[in-house]
């Protein structure tokens, strides 16, 4: 079997008393879709935060995209300096948008490599290009967010994710915040990636993609992973009982 792309050993997170993350353990391969469901409010954000460092987990060790770093209470210059070169490898696309109002489409999706990645404009407009055709808004390129739907402006950021030709994608609900008609046009993209092998780590309430996309779904309640099984035994045949408390309200 390969090396793991993401490995992560008893992660702990707390936000002052509130213990959020209670020991998690996860290996990911090359390759593999990863979905995490479970209620609100049971740390599956925060964990994907904590692996690119959104959120300083408090104990425990990530291994991601080929690079190592602990968790502690305060990380070096140099260790900071790691952290952002992790999260060039390693992109994330969040619920809510988070576009810049004042650039065209385009201009989203090229910021980083120009401002990041230090690319001359003219190599990042062809990449930025390619990611717009990609998720099938070329046509859109010199419009501004506030002229486009919600699930096209998902659509922008998760070009902008991939721009970075990213090891492993991170995506925190992102169809949550999109009106029920708009999300089928952001899962589209999201399946055409995992059919393209790209590494993901998804944490979703449409269980349809889960279903269809996932090598494997992760159950979480109350900081832990409860339990974890291919999508098909994970709908069909959950173990515990707590998971099929949960697919009952929402199958």
């Amino acid at each position: 079997m390969a090396e793991p792309i993401v490995s992560v050993k008893n992660l702990h997170k707390w936000f002052g008393d509130l213990h959020v993350l209670k020991g998690i353990n996860l290996e990911v391969q090359p390759q593999e879709v990863v979905c995490i469901i479970g209620p609100s409010g049971s740390g599956k954000s925060t964990f994907l935060r904590c692996l690119n460092f959104l959120e300083k987990p408090d104990i425990g060790d990530i291994h991601i995209a080929g690079y190592h770093m602990p968790a502690k209470p305060h990380y070096s210059r140099k260790e900071q300096k790691l952290i952002r070169e992790i999260r060039m490898h390693v992109g994330m696309v969040f619920q809510s948008f988070n576009l810049f109002p004042h650039m065209t489409a385009l201009e989203n999706v090229i910021e980083g490599l120009i401002t990041v990645k230090r690319m001359p404009r003219e190599e990042a407009v062809k990449i930025g290009e390619y990611f717009l055709e990609k998720v099938g808004l070329m046509d859109k390129r010199d419009e501004y967010p506030n002229r486009l739907s919600g699930g096209q402006q998902q659509r922008v950021a998760i070009a902008r994710a991939l721009a970075m030709q990213p090891d492993v994608m991170l995506f925190d609900e992102p169809t949550s915040a999109l009106d029920p008609e708009l999300v089928g046009e952001v899962l589209k993209v999201m399946e055409e990636l995992a059919a393209e092998g790209m590494t993901m780590l998804v944490v979703t309430h449409e269980m349809g993609f889960a279903r269809h996309a996932a090598n494997r779904v992760i159950f979480m309640d109350n900081g832990v992973f409860v339990e974890e099984a291919p999508p098909e035994e994970m709908f069909a045949h959950p173990k515990h009982e707590r998971t099929r408390e949960f697919l009952r309200h929402i199958l």
